[in-house]
């Protein structure tokens, strides 16, 4: 067989391996939106598994990882496929979305905050420039806080208020200070950042949330009736949440055992 002919068979099933594999990835894309999930599987694993250098198969094995978490309840597989999809695809595209699905997984499915902000952290350096500074910044200081580091938590946002102060994403900043410096115990500084909020954001996302901190602040530091006064303006802002109820209750029953002057 000459050299022609040879480079016309090879062509050939080249071009029919890669048929195979695109019908393997549309079957299994189609199995997936019908619910037959480790039908879908078998089919992604066949394109991992036999054709490992073909251009689906990163995507496959991106593919796998988001079955074996949201439909089969099995993360740590979906660790193992994202993982050989990152270190496949070296700083691609691909690999980013596969980078940050390990880092979803880590912090939302298996609660390891330590490796979810490792992977935050691993974004930042390797795609700076290409993601969103703030957004992972910000994530990196609610995967502190979700771990109990309120300190580091702190320190997070403070960089985040720093870099980009008037950034999308400061007033979860400012609101993450003042509520890790509340857990902390140190109300007298909480109020005042509290405070600070609702005057700068007074119809927030967080306006509930910090109003009601403004009101357990005050009720921390014993100043109960500017608390009551705070609880029972919430409670006319709120008239549903049960729990203004039960703070006016106690902070009213604490009042009536101090002595009169």
């Amino acid at each position: 067989m000459s050299k022609l002919a040879s480079a016309c068979v090879l062509a050939l099933f080249l071009a029919a391996c890669s048929d195979r594999v695109a019908d393997l990835f549309d079957d299994a894309e189609s199995l997936w939106l019908a619910g037959r999930h480790t039908e879908a599987v078998s089919k992604l694993r066949v394109i991992v598994e036999e054709y490992p250098n073909s251009p689906y198969t990163s995507r496959a094995l991106i593919k796998l990882g988001e079955i074996h978490d949201l439909d089969l309840n099995e993360p740590e597989k979906a660790i193992d496929f994202l993982a050989r999809a990152a270190e496949k695809e070296g700083k691609s595209d691909l690999a980013l979305k596969a980078l940050q699905k390990l880092a979803v997984i880590y912090e939302q499915s298996l609660r390891n905050y330590d490796l979810a902000i490792m992977q935050y952290q691993r974004i930042r350096n390797e795609y700076k420039g290409k993601v969103d500074e703030e957004e992972y910044i910000s994530k990196m200081a609610e995967a502190y806080f979700k771990k109990g580091d309120y300190a580091q938590a702190i320190i997070e946002s403070q960089e985040l208020l720093s870099k980009h102060p008037n950034g999308a994403r400061s007033i979860d900043a400012r609101y993450q200070i003042a509520n890790s410096k509340f857990i902390m115990g140190d109300a007298k500084n909480a109020l005042e950042l509290f405070g600070k909020i609702l005057q700068d954001y007074p119809k927030s996302k967080y306006e509930y949330d910090v109003r009601l901190g403004v009101a357990i602040c005050l009720e921390e530091l014993e100043q109960l009736p500017k608390a009551l006064e705070e609880y029972n303006d919430l409670k006319k802002r709120y008239p549903d949440k049960t729990l203004i109820v039960r703070k006016i209750e106690s902070v009213k029953k604490r009042l009536s055992k101090k002595p009169t002057k």
